[in-house]
């Protein structure tokens, strides 16, 4: 499938150093921040220069745009000027027109994966020259092109992709320091030998697709729509996928989720991996009962695991255990663990203060929909935490009998305060 039309029209409007530039800024506040104004015809562009620069402030404070308002609106007339060129919008002087909201949100998440890829910024970099009518391009002409994206060893880079393109069908050659391109001007093809590796998603073979679902739903179970987000593949070619895996009895059906989605994981009976269901555990259940031994001088056997019924539960302990060993104290890890602490810790702090009031005792569990979306280990210590404090306040408040009511009623208050507020449910009554 490739590049769609107008994301190639968008590469070769926009050069590579857009990325690095307000242009992508723009795109992503067109992309993120106009869920309210989507249905409208024209879109006036100073709402959506107030839009920019008000996710500008939350998610790049230290970036900064010009502070004087006609320096941001040239900025941005040139970039609708750009786009206008790709048929995505029809640039007004004071509006947009015409807004192709699929088309800009495709170009935008096309960008952000050249972003993450050396490769692709310079298969970007030769097909934008290749649309400038340039049928020779020096290493120079590249490196300049890239310039600000420290990327090491551009010429080694066009080696490897015209190496890969040659076999596909590419009529090019390296003389010294010079790419030619042996193709007519006007041969389309070249815009797909170059640009089409850039769009990963349809670029897996059918073998590597099959491989990654297999992994993932081994250790769990998975909808088409969660497998499509997590490996960045269309939804049609998952559930293609799906459909070949499913009759080939590799994978199962194990339940149906919310509104109908339909949950496989591998097929125990038909191990995709060759090997038995009992092997399969056998292996699994040995590396948890030793980490367990190893760790925590706790001995545990096959029968502590017999309430765990499927292989891919028990696999997907492993996994997390084999997680579990890796050293916490580097300066990554602490990162990784402070920053998580800090997001999920403020979600359910928010949560909690916002449903305050329709709090009831039931609800000390914290299950609810929005908690319910933390990952699994974070809602699990939060749960095992949460009845633990209540328990302890709990039998702290009954050993209050022989004080002052005043001082219990200082209690009551304090936990009533508390951004913990499962502490409310604690009894200490009013006389």
């Amino acid at each position: 499938m490739g590049l769609s039309k107008s994301t190639l029209a968008g590469l070769r409007v926009f050069s590579p150093l857009s990325i690095q530039t307000n242009d992508l800024d723009f795109l992503e506040a067109m992309r993120f921040e106009t869920d309210g104004i989507r249905f409208q015809e024209n879109i006036d562009k100073k709402v959506l220069i107030d839009l920019l620069l008000k996710r500008t402030k939350i998610v790049k404070p230290k970036k900064h745009l010009p502070s004087k308002t006609t320096e941001i609106k040239i900025l941005f007339d040139g970039f609708c000027d750009r786009l206008d060129k790709t048929l995505m919008i029809r640039n007004e002087e004071y509006t947009i027109e015409d807004i192709k909201w699929d088309k800009i949100d495709e170009f935008c998440n096309t960008l952000r994966k050249i972003e993450r890829s050396d490769d692709r910024k310079v298969r970007w970099a030769l097909y934008y020259l290749w649309c400038q009518g340039k049928t020779s391009i020096s290493l120079k002409e590249t490196e300049e092109m890239l310039q600000g994206f420290q990327i090491k060893d551009i010429s080694k880079i066009i080696k490897r992709i015209l190496k890969h393109e040659v076999s596909s069908g590419l009529v090019a050659e390296i003389q010294g320091d010079i790419l030619k391109i042996n193709h007519d001007r006007e041969d389309k093809m070249v815009w797909h030998y170059l640009g089409d590796e850039i769009e990963e998603l349809t670029r897996h073979s059918p073998g590597e697709i099959e491989k990654e679902i297999l992994e993932m739903i081994d250790e769990g179970s998975f909808s088409a729509t969660e497998l499509s987000d997590l490996l960045t593949i269309d939804e049609a070619t998952i559930s293609r996928t799906l459909s070949k895996l499913r009759k080939n009895e590799k994978i199962v059906l194990s339940s149906f989720g919310n509104k109908g989605a339909r949950y496989y994981t591998t097929n125990c009976d038909n191990c995709p991996f060759g090997t038995t269901k009992a092997a399969c555990r056998k292996e699994a259940l040995s590396f948890i009962i030793k980490y367990f031994q190893d760790y925590f001088g706790v001995d545990l056997t096959a029968p502590d695991f017999e309430g765990i019924e499927e292989n891919q539960a028990i696999l997907r302990i492993k996994r997390i255990i084999q997680y579990a060993k890796k050293e916490k104290d580097t300066k990554l890890e602490r990162h990784v663990s402070e920053g998580l602490m800090n997001l999920f810790g403020t979600v359910v702090d928010k949560t909690l203060k916002t449903r305050q009031k329709k709090l009831k005792l039931s609800d000390t569990k914290l299950n609810n929909e929005q908690l319910s979306k933390l990952p699994f280990l974070f809602s699990l210590g939060m749960y095992k935490g949460a009845q633990m404090s209540h328990d302890m306040v709990s039998v702290l408040v009954k050993s209050t009998e022989n004080i002052t009511q005043a001082e219990k009623m200082k209690i009551h208050n304090a936990m009533s305060e508390h951004t913990k507020q499962f502490l409310r449910f604690t009894s200490v009554k009013e006389k």
